[in-house]
C-alpha cells in the first residue's frame, strides 16, 4: 500500500511550558538533540516531533518530580528513546483516538451483517484504519476523507465507463453465468480484455500524475485509494460475461464506514480544532525562541576568542525554532477552514503567523555575529594557509575583564566575511602609539576613518606577486583530489583572494578586538536580551492559554471573569511598556556603549590607555550587525504584545467561528503542505510555499522560443499550443505517470489472459499489482528504497498478523470474541508506533497494514462465503509476502529502463532552481531599496523561507542515493551539501537586506547602494552573470568557464570608505555628512546602513563561494594559459607554465 498524508496532532489542552515552576530554558536544556533521519511521513515528521516535544512537558512540577527518579532509574538505549519522549498525555489523544477508531472498525467488521453488506472487500475498512488514521483536527479529516471518497467514486465511474465500453465489444453476453464459473477465465474475451487494459493504463497515468503533480497534501492518499480502486475492479471485472458495474461498490463502502467512523471519533473523542494545532505549533517556535536567546545572554559573557568556545547550541535552537515552521504553515493553511467555538476567530492568528516568520529571520542574524568572530572559520574554499611568516602580537596592559582575553602568537585565519567588507589593513609597527599621536582625526586618507595608507607592507608589491604566483603551483596541486584524475578548479579565483587575505583582510591583534568588543556589546545587550526572554516566556504562556475554558460559561460569576480579564490585559500592557522603556534606553543609550574605542578619534580628553589603539572599523559593525537584529527582535516582539493586547480586547466572549465556503477545501501546489520531510514525487521544478506568478513578477526572465516568433493569428496560436502541451508531455511527471501505467499494464497481463486469469485471481495477484505501481517513483533511488523497505516491512508484519491471528482463535477457524479482545489490546501500542516509531515511514506503513490485512483476510475467509480463498494465517502471510516481493522486484527491475530518472539529477535541478529564484529575490529587494516604496516584504521572507524548507527536503531525499547504483563512480554527496548550505545562507543574507532596505530613509538607501555598488550596471551584470552562469551550470552539467566574473569582491572593494557613509571623492552626498562625526556614528540609521553594508558584503562573498563550489561540481573548460598573471610569469625553456597544468613531479 501507498502511504497515506501525514496526519497532524495537537493537545487540546497546551500544558504549561512556560510556567515558572517549569521553565521552558530547563526544559530545552535537557532535551536530547533531535534525530536527524527519516521519520514517519504521516504523524512522525521531524518538525512535528520537536513542536510536541517542546510542547509536550510535564504539566505540574510534582508530577515532573514524580517522574524524575524513575527517568534516572530506566536507562533505555539509544533506539528506544521516542518511547519515553512521546510517552506524555498530549501524545498519547491521538493515539488513543486512532486506536478506538480502529477498534470500532473490527467490530463492524466481524458482525455478520455489516460484514455481508461490506462485501469481499470488507477487509479494507480496516486497512484504511492503519492508512489514514484520525490523529487530525476534525476539519483536516473531513477534508482528507471527503477529497478521498470523490477520487474512489471518480475511479469507479471510470471503471463503470470502461465496462460499458467492454461490453459493447463482448461477442456473448451471460447476465446469470455462475460465480464459480465466473472466477475460472473462461468468458474472458480479448476485445474487452484490450478496453479494460487501455482503461486500466489511463485511470492510473490519471491518479498518478495527480499524486506527482499536486505533490504533499490532501490529494495524495486520495490518489492511492483511487489507483486501488481502478486496479482491483478492472482485474476482476474482467472475468464477468456482462458489465458488472456495482463492482466499484464492494470498495467505497468500506472506505465510506471508515470515514463515518473517523469523522465521529474526531467530533467525540478528545475532539481537536485546527486553531489548537496552530497554538500547539506556534508554541514549538516560541519555546526554542526563548531557549536562543537565554543562550545568547550566556555566551556574551564567555571567552569568545577561546578555542573550546562554541556557539552550536544557539544555532541547533535556531534551527529548532525554524523547523516548527513548516508545520506551522500547514496549519495556518487549515485555519481558513477551521470550526470552532473559542474567543479568537481562527483567521486571528494570521498576524502572529507572520510575525513569527520575522522572529525566525532575526534570530538568525544575532547568529550571524558569531560567525563574524569565530577564530577558525573556513578561509575562502581550499585556499592554503598564508605565505608570509606569523606577526607576533604585542603585549598590552591587563583588560578590565580578563577572563575575556585571548592572545594569540600567529596571524588570524578566518576569512573574509560580513564584517571585512572594507580593506582594512595592518598597521605598520613603526607608527607611534595612538596616546602619543593627535586624538583628532580629519576624514584624510591617512585616517582611520578612510584607510588608503594605514597598512604598510615590509614587502615590496614585486615581491608579494612573485610570493603570491609560487603559492599557486601549489594551490594548484591541493585543489586537485589526491588519488584522482581531476584537475585543479578555481585557481583564478582562489589568486584573487589570496591577493585580498594577504594584503587587507587580516589584522594581528583581532583576537584583543574581538574580546573588547564583544565585552561592550555584551554590556550594551544584556538587559534588553533578558527583557526579550521575559516577553517570550509570557507569551509562550498565553500561547498555551487561548484555546482552554472556550466552554467556561458556568464557571463563577460575570463581574469576576471581567475584573479577571481586566487584569491580564493589564499584565501584558505593563509587560508592553516595560520592553518599550528598555528598548527605548538601548536605541538612545546602551547601544552607544560599543563607540567608546572610537572617541578617542574626536575627542582627545577622552580617557584611552598609552597602549589602545583605535579598532578597525570591521569590529563595530561586527557589533551593529547583532544590535539591528537584536533591535528588530524587539520591535517584532512589541508587535506581537500589541497583537495580544488588542485580541484580548475586542475578543471577550466566545462564539462560533464558521469558516466561508469559497474558502472551503482550497489547495494549489505552492501553498506548504503538511509534509516536513521529502515526498518522495515532489517536483524540483517547484518550490511549495512560494507562488509561481509571484516568482515570474520579481524578474524571472521570459522564456522565448528560439525557433519561432510569436504567433500572429488564431492558427499560429492554436498550433502553438497543442505544439506546447505535446512538448509538456516531456515533463517528469508526465512521464512517470506513463511509465507507472506501463508498469501496471503488464503486472495485469496474467489476470487478463484465459489460461493464468483463475490462478492469478485465486491468489490475490492485484496485491502485486498495486504494490509494484505504487513502489515505482520517480527516482531509482526513492525506487528501490521502497523495494527493501517493502520486504522486510512484509516479512514483520505477516509475522506479526499471524502471530495475532492464532491468538485470537487458536486450533479453530476464527473467534470474533477472541479478535475484538486480542486488537483492543494490540491496537494502542500498534498506533503509538505507527504515529511516533522514528524509523522510515514507508516500512512502519507497510508493517502495520501487513499485519492488519493477513488478520482481515483470514477472518473474512473463515467466516464469508467468498468465490477463492488465500486461506488464512500463515497461508496469507506467505502469499502476502511472494506477491509483495513479485510487485516490488518488478518495479525495481522497470526503474531501470529509460526514462530513468535519479535522485543525482534531482539535486542538480534543485540547486539550479533555487540558485535562479534567488537572483530573482535579489533582483527585487535591490529594486525596493531603488524605489524604496513603501510596502508589505512579508512576501519576500515568505519566499526564501520556502527555498530554505525545498533545500532541506532534498537534505531528507538524499539519503536514498545510496540505493542507486552506479558503476561511473561515488556520488560527490560532500560537493552537494557544500552547495546546498551556500545557498541557504544566502537565503537569510537576502532576508536581512530586505529588512534593512525596509528601514533604510531613502538618502542612506541612496547611500547604501552607491556604496555597495548594487546601482552600478557594471558590477550588477557581472552578479547576475554569475547567477545565470551558476544555475545553468546545475541544470545542464555544463562545465563553467576558467575565467568568470568571479571574485565579485574584488571590485566590491573597488573604493575606500572606511567608517565614512559617503568616500570623499564622490559628487553627490544625498544630503549625508563627508566627514564623519560622533552625532553621525550614534545615528540610527548609520547602524542600519553599516549592517547593510556588512549583509551586502556577505552575500557577494557567498556567492565567490557558489561559483568555486559549482566549478568543484562540474569542472572548468575554456583555458586560457597565464590569464591573471599579469607580467608575473616563471618562464621554462622559454613557456610559460601554467600552475593548472604542473604535475606533482615537477613541483
Amino acid at each position: 500500500m501507498a502511504p497515506s498524508r501525514p496526519q497532524v496532532r495537537i493537545q487540546t489542552d497546551p500544558p504549561e511550558i512556560f510556567n515558572k515552576s517549569n521553565p521552558i530554558i530547563e526544559t530545552e536544556r535537557n532535551q536530547r538533540p533531535p534525530s536527524h533521519g527519516r521519520s514517519n511521513e504521516d504523524h512522525n515528521g521531524q518538525a512535528a516531533s520537536e513542536i510536541e516535544k517542546d510542547t509536550d512537558v510535564s504539566e505540574s512540577s510534582g508530577h515532573a518530580d514524580e517522574k524524575q527518579p524513575v527517568r534516572q532509574k530506566i536507562k533505555l538505549p539509544q533506539t528506544l528513546q521516542w518511547i519515553p519522549a512521546n510517552s506524555t498525555r498530549s501524545k498519547w489523544k491521538p493515539v488513543i483516538r486512532s486506536a478506538l477508531a480502529a477498534w470500532i472498525a473490527v467490530v463492524v467488521f466481524i458482525i455478520p451483517r455489516t460484514e455481508n453488506l461490506l462485501g469481499q472487500a470488507a477487509f479494507l475498512i480496516i486497512i484504511a484504519s492503519f492508512l489514514s488514521p484520525p490523529s487530525d483536527p476534525f476539519m483536516a479529516v473531513l477534508e482528507r476523507e471527503i477529497i478521498t471518497l470523490i477520487f474512489v467514486t471518480l475511479g469507479w465511474a471510470w471503471v463503470c465507463l470502461g465496462l460499458m465500453f467492454a461490453s459493447l465489444a463482448r461477442t456473448q453476453t451471460i447476465p446469470d453465468a455462475s460465480i464459480q464459473t465466473i472466477i475460472t477465465g473462461e468468458y474472458i474475451e480479448a476485445g474487452p480484455a484490450v478496453i479494460l487494459g487501455a482503461f486500466l493504463f489511463i485511470g492510473s497515468v490519471f491518479f498518478l500524475y495527480i499524486k506527482a503533480r499536486l505533490g504533499p497534501g490532501p490529494f495524495l492518499p486520495a490518489s492511492v485509494y483511487g489507483c486501488i480502486c481502478v486496479d482491483i475492479s478492472l482485474t476482476t471485472a474482467v472475468l464477468f460475461p456482462y458489465p458488472y458495474y456495482k463492482i466499484g461498490q464492494m470498495i467505497l463502502l468500506p472506505l465510506v464506514f471508515h470515514s463515518a467512523i473517523s469523522l465521529i471519533m474526531s467530533i467525540l473523542v478528545f475532539p481537536q480544532s485546527v486553531s489548537a494545532l496552530f497554538t500547539t505549533c506556534l508554541q514549538g517556535a516560541v519555546a526554542p525562541l526563548a531557549t536562543a536567546i537565554s543562550l545568547h545572554r550566556s555566551h556574551l559573557l564567555e571567552d569568545v576568542t577561546s578555542s573550546v568556545f562554541s556557539y552550536t547550541q544557539i544555532t541547533d535552537a535556531a534551527n529548532k525554532a525554524e523547523n516548527a515552521l513548516p508545520m506551522l504553515a500547514a496549519a495556518a493553511r487549515l485555519l481558513k477552514i477551521d470550526i470552532v467555538y473559542a474567543r479568537f476567530a481562527p483567521t486571528d492568528y494570521n498576524e502572529l503567523h507572520a510575525i513569527m516568520r520575522k522572529l525566525m529571520v532575526r534570530v538568525h542574524g544575532m547568529s550571524v555575529y558569531y560567525t563574524l568572530i569565530d577564530p577558525t572559520r573556513e578561509r575562502f574554499p581550499v585556499t592554503p594557509a598564508a605565505s608570509r611568516p606569523a606577526t607576533p602580537v604585542r603585549s598590552r596592559p591587563p583588560s578590565p575583564r580578563p577572563d575575556r582575553r585571548s592572545s594569540v602568537a600567529t596571524e588570524e585565519k578566518h576569512a573574509p566575511s560580513a564584517d571585512q567588507e572594507l580593506r582594512d589593513r595592518k598597521p605598520s609597527r613603526h607608527q607611534r602609539p595612538l596616546s602619543s599621536r593627535p586624538r583628532s582625526y580629519p576624514a584624510s586618507s591617512t585616517s582611520p576613518l578612510h584607510s588608503h595608507h594605514v597598512y604598510k607592507h615590509s614587502r615590496s608589491h614585486h615581491a608579494h606577486h612573485t610570493l603570491l604566483h609560487n603559492s599557486l603551483l601549489h594551490l594548484a596541486l591541493s585543489r586537485a583530489p589526491k588519488h584522482s584524475g581531476e584537475t585543479a578548479v578555481g585557481v583564478f579565483e582562489s589568486q584573487k583572494y589570496l591577493n585580498l587575505e594577504a594584503i587587507h583582510l587580516s589584522h594581528p591583534d583581532s583576537a584583543f578586538f574581538t574580546a573588547r568588543a564583544t565585552e561592550l556589546l555584551s554590556d550594551s545587550c544584556q538587559d534588553l536580551l533578558s527583557m526579550c526572554e521575559e516577553v517570550l516566556v509570557i507569551s509562550g504562556a498565553w500561547i498555551g492559554n487561548v484555546t482552554k475554558f472556550s466552554f467556561d460559561f458556568w464557571r463563577g460569576h460575570h463581574e469576576d471573569k471581567a475584573q479577571t480579564h481586566k487584569k491580564e490585559i493589564q499584565k501584558y500592557e505593563d509587560l508592553l511598556e516595560k520592553l518599550t522603556r528598555e528598548l527605548d534606553e538601548f536605541t538612545t543609550k546602551k547601544r552607544l556603549t560599543v563607540l567608546d574605542p572610537y572617541r578617542p578619534m574626536f575627542d582627545r580628553s577622552y580617557g584611552a590607555s598609552s597602549d589602545d589603539e583605535v579598532p578597525p572599523h570591521r569590529y563595530l559593525f561586527h557589533c551593529y550587525v547583532y544590535q539591528y537584529h537584536l533591535l528588530q527582535f524587539a520591535v517584532l516582539l512589541q508587535d506581537m504584545l500589541k497583537e495580544i493586547i488588542r485580541l484580548e480586547t475586542e475578543r471577550k466572549k466566545p462564539k462560533i467561528w464558521l469558516p466561508s465556503l469559497p474558502k472551503l477545501f482550497t489547495w494549489t501546489t505552492w501553498e506548504a503542505s503538511e509534509i516536513i520531510e521529502h515526498d518522495d514525487d515532489e517536483d524540483p521544478e517547484m518550490i511549495p510555499g512560494m507562488n509561481p506568478a509571484w516568482m515570474t513578477d520579481l524578474g524571472k526572465a521570459v522564456k522565448r522560443d528560439p525557433d519561432a516568433l510569436p504567433p500572429r493569428n488564431a492558427l499560429e496560436t492554436a498550433m502553438n499550443w497543442i505544439y506546447r502541451a505535446a512538448i509538456s508531455i516531456g515533463g517528469g511527471n508526465v512521464l512517470f505517470a506513463l511509465k507507472a501505467g506501463v508498469l501496471t499494464v503488464i503486472l495485469t497481463i496474467p489476470s487478463f489472459l484465459k489460461v493464468s486469469a483463475e490462478f492469478a485471481y485465486a491468489n490475490k495477484f492485484v496485491w502485486a499489482v498495486f504494490m509494484g505501481q505504487l513502489t515505482l517513483a520517480r527516482f531509482r533511488g526513492d525506487t528501490t528504497f521502497g523495494l527493501v523497505a517493502r520486504i522486510i516491512s512484509t516479512f514483520t508484519g505477516g509475522l506479526i498478523g499471524t502471530v495475532m491471528w492464532y491468538i485470537s482463535t487458536g486450533n479453530g477457524r476464527g473467534n470474533p470474541y477472541g479478535l475484538a479482545a486480542v486488537c483492543a489490546v494490540c491496537y494502542p501500542s500498534f498506533f503509538f508506533a505507527r504515529l511516533y516509531w522514528p524509523i522510515p515511514p514507508m516500512t512502519n506503513l507497510i508493517l502495520w497494514v501487513t499485519a492488519v490485512l493477513v488478520v482481515g483476510y483470514s477472518y473474512e475467509d473463515t467466516h464469508l462465503t467468498v468465490p477463492s480463498s488465500p486461506g488464512w494465517g500463515i497461508d496469507v502471510a506467505w502469499r502476502r509476502f511472494v506477491l509483495v516481493t513479485v510487485g516490488v522486484l518488478a518495479a525495481g527491475v522497470f526503474s531501470l529502463f529509460p526514462p530513468s530518472t535519479t535522485i543525482r539529477s534531482y539535486q542538480r535541478r534543485t540547486l539550479a532552481t533555487t540558485s535562479a529564484e534567488l537572483g530573482s529575490i535579489y533582483c527585487s529587494v535591490v529594486s525596493y531599496a531603488n524605489s524604496h516604496v513603501d510596502g508589505d516584504n512579508t512576501t519576500i521572507v515568505r519566499s526564501l523561507l520556502a527555498i530554505r524548507s525545498k533545500l532541506k527536503r532534498s537534505l531528507v531525499l538524499k539519503e536514498n542515493v545510496i540505493y542507486e547504483f552506479s558503476l561511473r563512480g561515488k556520488w560527490p554527496a560532500e560537493r552537494y551539501h557544500k552547495i546546498l548550505e551556500i545557498q541557504m545562507q544566502i537565503a537569510y543574507q537576502l532576508c536581512h537586506l530586505m529588512s534593512i532596505v525596509h528601514h533604510l530613509e531613502p538618502a542612506w538607501a541612496h547611500a547604501f547602494l552607491r556604496r555597495t555598488r548594487m546601482l552600478d550596471s557594471d558590477f550588477q551584470g557581472d552578479v547576475l552573470a554569475v547567477i545565470s552562469l551558476i544555475s545553468n551550470a546545475l541544470r545542464t552539467g555544463s562545465p563553467l568557464p576558467q575565467i568568470t566574473p568571479c571574485p565579485l569582491l574584488d571590485r566590491f572593494m573597488i573604493r575606500h570608505h572606511g567608517l565614512n557613509v559617503v568616500h570623499e571623492e564622490s559628487e553627490d552626498n544625498y544630503g549625508l555628512p563627508r566627514t564623519l562625526t560622533v552625532e553621525t556614528l550614534e545615528n540610527l540609521q548609520y547602524l542600519t546602513f553599516c549592517v547593510g553594508v556588512s549583509t551586502a558584503f556577505g552575500i557577494v562573498t557567498r556567492l565567490d563561494r557558489l561559483m568555486v563550489a559549482v566549478k568543484e561540481l562540474v569542472g572548468e573548460q575554456y583555458h586560457i594559459d597565464g590569464v591573471g598573471m599579469g607580467h608575473h610569469r616563471t618562464w621554462t625553456g622559454g613557456e610559460v607554465a601554467s600552475p593548472t597544468s604542473v604535475k606533482a613531479t615537477e613541483v
